[in-house]
């Protein structure tokens, strides 16, 4: 019984530093493996949903430790973004929402707004673009978000 303890703490410790050495580098941690990003253009803000996969071992740190350990790698996805705030992480997504993002020109009249592109932390094989309207443009192998302008 005590060997299972001991066990389990070793394992637990030594998955804790292998997820602290990877969101502490500068490129998306290992354990961590981004599938696609949704970019929801909401106005001057927009929301981010992001779907990845875990590994074995962070799949088991947070059905013990919960997601906060996946956190800092979501927040260096959007090191290049402001006003960041990650509304929910789970064990396969998270959602972000980024505010003033994309800015209103008044001399263009109408509720025409521009969007310059901002790096990724990531390059991502599927990022989706949803305008206000509903419209999706897909793109592949990306690692920045679109120039692009759109009515609100």
């Amino acid at each position: 019984m005590n060997s299972r303890i001991i066990l389990l703490i070793t394992g637990l410790v030594l998955s804790s530093i292998f997820l602290t050495v990877g969101a502490a580098s500068a490129e998306t941690p290992r354990y961590l493996q981004v599938r696609s990003i949704t970019m929801t253009l909401e106005g001057p803000d927009a929301t981010f949903n992001i779907e990845y996969e875990l590994d074995m071992i962070a799949r088991v740190y947070v059905m013990f430790l919960g997601t906060g350990s996946i956190e800092p790698a979501i927040y260096d996805i959007f090191s290049d973004f402001n006003d960041i705030q990650v509304l929910s992480v789970r064990e396969d997504n998270a959602v972000v929402k980024v505010r003033n993002v994309s800015y209103h020109d008044p001399e263009q009249g109408g509720n025409i707004f521009f969007h310059d592109s901002h790096n990724l932390g990531i390059t991502v094989d599927t990022f989706i673009l949803v305008f206000p309207s509903g419209v999706e443009r897909t793109f592949s192998n990306v690692s920045t978000t679109q120039n692009t302008f759109f009515e609100a």
